[in-house]
This record gives structure tokens, sequence and C-alpha cells, in this order.
């Protein structure tokens, strides 16, 4: 199986690209990662205008990356081929889809990266799957599995592996998962679980000898922006785990997630 990868570059990207590298079932013929400069994260802790608590919080969540996936970066080589870009380069820089075009891909497996265009989805057609951080479509668009713990409903944590579209989070589904959530885990070690789980289950899917199967959902979605995030959220994320959520969840956990339907790969 051959595969680009288009992601960023924190802690969570590097780590998710160097794992998918060091199996020997999937040959990584070119890594393209953004620079973190038009993050909202890089934006938060630069700025001058954030508050405190939202600069604490993506600081924390940074030290958390950085201790959780530290080992496996550190232990595992990088892609032979890996470029840097700006954030949307993909869309425009036609050196690079050229040389995307050459080397023809089985699939290009986009996560944690800004918007990919709709001539781009043209081009590739068929060969993009999407990394969503988050279950689609109860959650679409920005920081999709920080919202549900906001609004109650740790259920709703997860990743969907889609056909990417011209929409946000909008494609047919392969398959999802739910986060593992743990008694006492913060907001950041349910975020870093979910994402090792993914690389994992991501490499299953690619190798597997089966078929791809995407389903359309169409439900009632709730659809997320940067700017909706602010310092209330933050509080109020805070005064649910604090209040006991998690336990709340994990003793009804399979009676609630019934409720909440999701797709699954069949292997």
């Amino acid at each position: 199986m051959k595969i680009i990868i288009l992601t960023a570059n924190e802690y969570r990207h590097k780590f998710f690209r160097k794992y998918l590298n060091n199996n020997k079932n999937l040959e990584v013929s070119l890594t393209i990662c953004e620079n973190n400069k038009e993050r909202q994260s890089y934006k938060v802790l630069n700025s001058k205008n954030t508050s405190i608590l939202q600069k604490k919080h993506f600081s924390d969540r940074a030290k958390n990356e950085r201790v959780f996936f530290k080992k496996y970066i550190n232990s595992l080589k990088e892609p032979n081929k890996k470029l840097i870009i700006n954030r949307g380069e993909i869309n425009k820089n036609k050196n690079l889809i050229k040389k995307v075009i050459e080397i023809n891909p089985d699939y290009i497996i986009s996560y944690g990266c800004g918007l990919i265009n709709n001539n781009i989805i043209k081009k590739f057609k068929n060969k993009f799957i999407n990394i969503h951080l988050g279950l689609s479509p109860y959650y679409r668009g920005s920081g999709s599995n920080y919202w549900p713990l906001v609004n109650n409903e740790p259920q709703l944590v997860g990743v969907t592996f889609m056909k990417i579209d011209k929409g946000i989070d909008t494609g047919p589904i392969l398959h999802q998962m739910r986060g593992v959530i743990k008694y006492k885990d913060n907001v950041h070690e349910i975020g870093n679980r979910v994402i090792f789980k993914m690389t994992k289950e991501l490499i299953k899917i690619l190798t597997t000898k089966k078929k791809f199967t995407f389903k359309k959902k169409e439900k009632k979605m709730k659809l997320y922006y940067k700017k909706d995030f602010n310092d209330q959220s933050i509080m109020k994320l805070k005064k649910n785990f604090k209040k006991g959520m998690i336990k709340n969840y994990l003793i009804n956990k399979r009676k609630i997630d019934n409720k909440f339907k999701i797709v699954q790969f069949k292997y």
C-alpha cells in the first residue's frame, strides 16, 4: 500500500507520520507537513490579545502531547521524503501537485491539515481518506473532541475515517471509533489516547484485504469554528470534569453509547 501523508507538524502529527512510516506493510512515499505558524494553538500562545485561560489550555495540551508521544517520536524513523509547507499551499503549489501525481499513491491520508479545495479533491478523486478527530456528523469543524466534553457528551469523543469532499467533515464515512476514556483522565489525556488508537486503527484498515465501503450519514450536526473557542467554554469544560462527567459516563457507558450509533468497518 503506497500512501502520501498530508498533515501538520505538532507532536501528535510527528507521531502519526512516524508510526505509519514504521509499518512494514505501508510505503510512505511522501509526507507533506504544514508548518505550525497558522495553527490556532500557535496563534493563541504567541498573541498578546488572548486570555490566560486560553494560553494555559494550549500550553497544557502541548506539555501533555510531549510527554505522551515523546518516546515514540524519539524511537521511530522519519519518512525519507518529507516536505514542510505553508498552510493551504497544497491547494496552489503546482510543482507539489505534479509531484503527488507522479507518485500516484493508492491513498492520500489527510490528518490535521488545512482545508483541501475542490479542484484538488477532483484531481485525486477517490484517493483521499480524511482523518476527522470527532464523530461526524454529530460534531464537525474545529475542536470536535473538545466540544463534546464542553457539552457533557463524552460518548461523542472519537474519530471518523471518511472520504474527503468539498464540505467541512461531510464526506461519506468508512469507519468510526469512540475514544478510550479512563476515570482519572483530563481533556488532553483523552485526546492523546484517541490519536494513538486512531493511528493503529488506520493501519489495520489500510492493510486489510477487504474492499472499502463508504456510508453517507445524514443527521443533525453541530458545527464549530475556531472563533467559538473562548474562556466560557474552558470554564464549562473544567466544571464538567469536577462534577464527575467522566465517572457518570463510564458507569452508564453501554446505555449511552447505544443512543448514538457510529459506522463500523467490517474487517
